[in-house]
């Protein structure tokens, strides 16, 4: 028989992951949040009985797995509060699914309540088209060893792909997280911003931006990053640097700045693939450097 799960913190992640679990034969015994209303539609969306919505903590007495679907700076007082004011049940496991902290950032009053994280490695910009991207999602496992079984049948559940982490690895984790996801939002603003001084509307520009971004992702899946790489950078082509530079400069010092500091990260990519050559690179060097 499958656990019986509470939800805390109905949001995005929480209604994605409390859909799939539910139909996956996981039994909801509440769904726990702040706004009685708020809390009930998103038990409507999980799909289960809308009376297991409350904003009453004494619910969480009822599941024998607490996902708490919270922000990061609430974990630790959500989780005392749990600890303090509600009769948990031998063997309770508490779960977060914070990317940064590791599970024992969760307060237990004894070794009987476990303590885990699951992090699926995705950007949950709307829970709806998360329930799609969940399916085959990496997912993090960090926390007690002996919940790490349950951490991945819960991720095989809901058709996600899990790997263990150390916890002492979780911030550097989150770090490359936020690096591949987070800064590439950034920089794709960042170019759509420069195709705007060109005379292109913004729509128009993250068209044109599209494509090139999917080649370029398909391209690092297959290939790796060192042979994906392309540009004037790997060509060795400091004269086309130069003129970048130039033109940047003349339009913003922050867009300038920005490029050389993605640009000496791309030629320590070129210089280990080993298509750029040592004089070729030492050239643009220089130009960086200034």
């Amino acid at each position: 028989m499958k656990s019986a799960l509470v939800l805390i913190g109905p949001g995005r992640v929480g209604c994605a992951l409390g859909q799939l679990l539910y139909n996956a034969g996981y039994p909801i015994a509440s769904v726990i949040g702040r706004n009685q209303g708020k809390t009930e539609e998103a038990a409507r969306f999980i799909g289960c009985d809308i009376k297991v919505a409350t904003t009453d903590i004494q619910a969480a007495a009822k599941g024998e797995v607490l996902l708490l679907a919270l922000p990061d700076d609430q974990l630790t007082d959500v989780s005392t509060r749990l600890c303090n004011e509600v009769r948990l049940g031998a063997g309770t496991c508490l779960i977060h699914f914070s990317g940064l902290h590791p599970a024992e950032i969760l307060t237990r009053k004894n070794k009987d309540i476990g303590l885990l994280s699951i992090h699926p490695l995705l950007p949950f910009a709307d829970r709806q088209r998360a329930v799609a991207t969940l399916k085959n999602c990496p997912c993090a496992i960090e926390g007690d060893l002996n919940r790490h079984l349950l951490g991945q049948e819960l991720v095989a559940a809901f058709g996600g792909e899990s790997f263990l982490l150390p916890s002492e690895s979780k911030q550097i984790y989150h770090a490359a997280a936020c690096i591949a996801s987070n800064f590439m939002v950034s920089l794709m603003a960042c170019a759509q911003d420069l195709l705007a001084e060109c005379g292109l509307e913004p729509q128009q520009a993250r068209q044109l931006l599209t494509p090139l971004h999917r080649a370029t992702s398909a391209n690092i899946l297959e290939l790796g990053p060192e042979q994906a790489l392309t540009g004037p950078i790997v060509r060795g082509d400091a004269g086309t640097v130069a003129i970048h530079l130039s033109a940047l400069e003349n339009k913003s010092a922050e867009s300038a700045d920005l490029y050389r500091t993605l640009a000496k990260e791309t030629l320590k990519l070129a210089l280990n693939s080993g298509r750029l050559s040592a004089d070729k690179a030492k050239n643009i060097t220089l130009l960086l450097e200034k």
